[in-house]
């Protein structure tokens, strides 16, 4: 067997399990109370963050969002790869699979803890306490709400990785604005 031989082998069986995701969404997920959950928690957070955001910092603000959405989608895909978890409910059938988490929740979160925190004393304290309650009560309801199941991971990594990012994604966002309005 050569490369390509292999690697036809591979296509194929990830067809399969594509089928067979998506034969099991409309089959067990779709429609389902945990799948309206995932469409609430999808378009609810983007609702409050049109009503509250700030819109002189918008701009900053989506900025944010962004730089979040891609290393928290990323640690998505990583954390199916590697069997840190597997969502038993999808709001659609394909990857990454927790799109209300990655492209909502988490982000718009961040938005509004930048945009209403702006001393780094007054970020820190919103963002420990955001890091808190979605790893130590967000994600264990989560969980018994079957919308994500943990295999080898623990609550407290979320906590540290919200940390992390938050920290992270201010630091880049302050220094990106810095950069512009100084012409550099």
């Amino acid at each position: 067997m050569d490369k390509f031989d292999y690697l036809e082998k591979v296509h194929r069986l990830e067809q399969q399990a594509a089928h067979l995701d998506q034969e099991g969404w409309l089959r067990f997920e779709v429609f389902t109370p945990e799948w309206w959950i995932l469409v609430s928690f999808l378009i609810f957070p983007w609702i409050l963050w049109y009503k509250f955001a700030i819109k002189d910092k918008l701009l900053e603000s989506l900025f944010v969002g962004t730089l979040v959405i891609i290393p928290t989608t990323y640690l998505d895909v990583i954390g199916l790869v590697f069997e840190f978890w597997v969502y038993p409910t999808q709001l659609v059938p394909i990857s990454p699979r927790a799109i209300p988490f990655d492209m909502s929740m988490v982000p718009v979160a961040f938005m509004f803890i930048f945009q209403y925190f702006t001393s780094w004393k007054s970020y820190s304290i919103a963002l420990v306490l955001m890091s808190t309650l979605f790893a130590f009560v967000g994600e264990p309801i989560s969980s018994r709400l079957e919308l994500v199941s943990y295999i080898n991971w623990h609550y407290v990594y979320s906590f540290f990785y919200y940390l992390v990012i938050g920290f992270g994604v201010r630091t880049i966002v302050l220094k990106v604005k810095k950069l512009s309005l100084s012409g550099s």
